[in-house]
């Protein structure tokens, strides 16, 4: 499974949407959005943000 799959099992698992998510990291919905299509993957700094929006370790 790829990170961006995962990113959005976990915004389903906690019933929040793509919307709130770029809200709380601050992270642009096209960046998101190329995630979800595996254009690219979260660079190394973002992860740690994406942990805190979503209370994952």
């Amino acid at each position: 499974m790829q990170i961006g799959e995962r990113i959005y099992k976990y915004l389903e698992e906690k019933g929040m949407s793509q919307a709130e998510f770029v809200s709380r990291t601050g992270i642009s919905q096209s960046t998101v959005s190329d995630w979800k299509i595996k254009k690219n993957n979260p660079s190394a700094d973002k992860i740690m943000v994406i942990c805190k929006a979503l209370d994952i370790s």
